[in-house]
Order: structure tokens, then C-alpha cells, then sequence
């Protein structure tokens, strides 16, 4: 099958020359596009040392919160490593949920702390 003029025989008329395409146009400046940005405020430095009782408040905003889910946080230190040990546990079941650091991190200071003991002879 062919394609053929359908009606007239008169060919198509030329086309005109066409204007720079898109590649052959130049590209606009990125500051033209795109708008620059203002520079935010540094926000304000928290103070380094916090009262014992807005940590009390803190931790007992904690606690309702957890209350609500049937859960409970646990604030514990590691004797062996010195660690600060936080749980979250199901208040029904008693299970930990959560422990950060994990108890496998702990277990291994414990044994690296042990293992120095041997090496490192404290009695000078």
C-alpha cells in the first residue's frame, strides 16, 4: 500500500526556515530561575547543663505519654560500663520493647572493658 495525495496534485507548499530550536538557544542564568534564598537565623543555643528538675518534668512527660500506650520507660546506668540504659517496656506482658543502647552492645563494652582489665596492668 502506498501513500499518495489525495484530491489535488499541487505539492505542499516549502516550509519556512524555522527559529534556533530549543538546544541551540542559550540557557538562562540560575540566578534568573531560581530565586536565592535567605539565610535563617541560627536557632538559640540550649544551655549546656539542665536543671535536675526540668529533667524530673521531662522524664515524667515521658512517662504519661507512655502511660496512654501501656508502656513504661526505665532510666537505668550500666555499673560495668557506665552506660546510661533506657527500656521501653509493655507494662502488661513486663517484655522490653526497646533497649538503647541494645544488650548485646553492652555485653560486649563489658567484655572489651574486662579483656583491657587483662592487658593493662592499673598498679604502677
Amino acid at each position: 500500500m502506498s501513500v499518495e495525495s489525495v484530491g489535488s496534485s499541487t505539492p505542499p507548499p516549502a516550509l519556512e526556515p524555522a527559529t534556533k530550536t530549543k538546544a541551540e538557544q542559550p540557557l538562562p542564568k540560575v540566578a534568573e530561575v531560581v530565586p536565592q534564598r535567605q539565610v535563617l537565623e541560627p536557632a538559640p543555643a540550649v544551655p549546656a547543663s539542665t536543671s535536675q528538675t526540668e529533667l524530673d518534668n521531662s522524664i515524667e512527660q515521658i512517662q504519661v505519654m507512655m502511660d496512654l500506650r501501656n508502656r513504661s520507660v526505665q532510666f537505668t546506668r550500666d555499673d560495668t560500663t557506665g552506660s546510661n540504659v533506657i527500656k521501653v517496656v509493655d507494662t502488661e506482658s513486663g517484655d522490653t520493647i526497646r533497649q538503647m543502647p541494645a544488650e548485646e552492645l553492652l555485653a560486649f563494652m563489658r567484655n572489651l572493658t574486662r579483656m583491657l582489665g587483662t592487658f593493662v596492668d592499673k598498679q604502677t
